[in-house]
């Protein structure tokens, strides 16, 4: 990048010696073996490292400065303290970048369920609308403009920043954004306005992380506050969560399938195996909509999709017809195919909410079928939702194989008697190995079974010991056929 004067990268930061002002900025880092001359150093005190400890390593390295909120060490001219270096870092990083945010039209989806199908059948319906859109969350950035990968929902300040400024180069018109909580509450989007926001459900997940469900909530509607005066927010209020979203912010719309006093409500729908059809009405305004997509739960992701679309003042023809031409959804109830006698469906799903709302529709669409499950948790993550897993499994399948997900650096023996405290049943097989476990189920199946495999969905990798080892459930399926 062009150097940016030194007082535009930290306007709005703090007061800084005079020594620094003919100072011009090439880079903002908070790793402080990727700083060089001309950089400035953000210490952020994370779960591992604490940034202040490579303060002078930084400097050292050529900084400019180093930004720092701690208070156990001694400011100099070249050390600049700040209130929150988190904050500070949003900042920056929007300096830094020129302020793309306003240049592009923002639109944030959270929750807990449904966030990467939403904002996938949003693009759909914006690109039939004409537009050019970029999409970021859980399966990265789409199309990936800047050719890396983060690793994370949200990515941090900088990494956003540095996406939305070159979306802006690119002439994109809109960039949608997966919002975690975790992104919420370590201030990773603090510094973005959106012109849109939306709200899929609340359920049990990341309680590691928060403690409680309430202090999840809590980060998680956060977002809501983000929202530009002239902008809007769309929530499925059919939950207490949803409710509460609706009664503490301004200019928010309410969701649902179910009330038909609601301002953007669904009637008429009919689920099947094929897909999803309902009418969706917009104050006044209907569409009759039909989708591949399968299951009440998805229809709840076109829904707020749609009614996104329609304040964002996409047309009902063409929100219908983007719905449609979204076929599916990588990793999210994909039909894997296979030369083998039974269904196999892959899902991304992690928590026990999931699993019902997933389970409950596979039983009603495939009620003659033997319904076997394939799962695992994830270790060092939430423990509270590893027996449910396993009640919400035992609830609608026949026969379920318990294996490991992301063991990380948790044992996975551990993990598995944690989720087999939830099994009231002998319904399951237990295995420390998920690609045996997967060959053991494909070994077993047959015309009246239909397999579900969850938690992976599209992942090509295992994290087992602080290292992502290659794994993909669709290879092993496909060499199975294959031999």
């Amino acid at each position: 990048m062009t150097p940016i004067e030194i007082n535009k990268v930290l306007h709005g930061i703090a007061d800084f010696d005079n020594s620094l002002f003919d100072e011009h900025v090439l880079g903002v880092s908070t790793n402080s073996k990727e700083v060089g001359p001309g950089f400035i150093f953000i210490a952020i005190k994370g779960s591992k490292f604490d940034g202040n400890n490579f303060i002078h390593e930084a400097l050292d390295n050529g900084a400019i400065c180093a930004i720092s909120d701690s208070k156990e060490i001694e400011y100099t001219d070249k050390i600049i303290n700040v209130e929150d270096a988190r904050e500070s870092l949003g900042k920056i990083a929007a300096n830094f970048y020129n302020n793309p945010q306003h240049k592009i039209k923002l639109i944030g989806v959270t929750g807990t369920n449904g966030k990467t199908s939403t904002t996938l059948i949003l693009k759909s319906i914006l690109e039939f609308h004409g537009k050019k859109v970029l999409q970021i969350g859980t399966l990265g950035v789409i199309p990936n403009i800047i050719n890396e990968d983060f690793g994370l929902t949200t990515p941090d300040p900088l990494n956003i920043f540095k996406i939305l400024n070159k979306a802006v180069e690119k002439k994109y018109d809109c960039a949608i954004l997966e919002v975690s909580s975790h992104a919420l509450s370590q201030k990773r989007i603090s510094n973005l306005r959106f012109d849109f926001a939306g709200f899929t459900n609340l359920t049990l997940d990341h309680l590691d992380y928060h403690g409680t469900i309430d202090n999840y909530f809590n980060e998680k509607k956060k977002l809501f506050g983000l929202v530009k005066d002239a902008g809007s927010s769309l929530i499925l209020s059919d939950t207490s969560y949803g409710e509460k979203i609706c009664s503490e912010y301004a200019n928010t719309h309410n969701i649902s399938l179910d009330n038909n006093k609601a301002d953007f409500h669904c009637s008429n729908f009919a689920l099947d195996h094929k897909g999803t059809s309902a009418t969706f009405n917009f104050k006044g305004t209907s569409i009759d909509i039909s989708s591949k997509l399968v299951g009440k739960y998805n229809l709840e992701n076109i829904i707020l999709a749609a009614s996104i679309a329609f304040k964002v003042g996409v047309n009902v023809n063409d929100i219908r017809d983007g719905i449609a031409s979204c076929k599916s959804i990588p990793g999210r109830y994909e039909t894997i195919p296979n030369k083998g006698p039974a269904v196999i469906v892959s899902d991304y799903g992690h928590t026990p909410d999931a699993y019902t709302n997933f389970l409950q529709s596979i039983r009603q669409l495939h009620h003659n079928k033997n319904i076997k499950v394939l799962f695992g948790a994830g270790g060092n993550r939430d423990q509270s939702k590893r027996a449910k897993m396993a009640q919400a499994v035992e609830e609608f399948a026949d026969l379920a194989y318990l294996v490991p997900d992301n063991p990380r650096f948790e044992d996975i023996n551990d993990i598995n008697n944690d989720v087999i405290a939830g099994f009231s049943k002998e319904i399951f097989k237990v295995f420390d190995n998920r690609k045996h476990g997967l060959l053991a189920a494909l070994d077993n199946l047959d015309s009246d079974d239909i397999l579900i495999i969850f938690g992976k969905g599209n992942e090509k990798f295992q994290e087992i010991n602080g290292e992502k080892l290659y794994y993909s459930d669709r290879e092993i399926i496909e060499d199975f056929y294959a031999s």
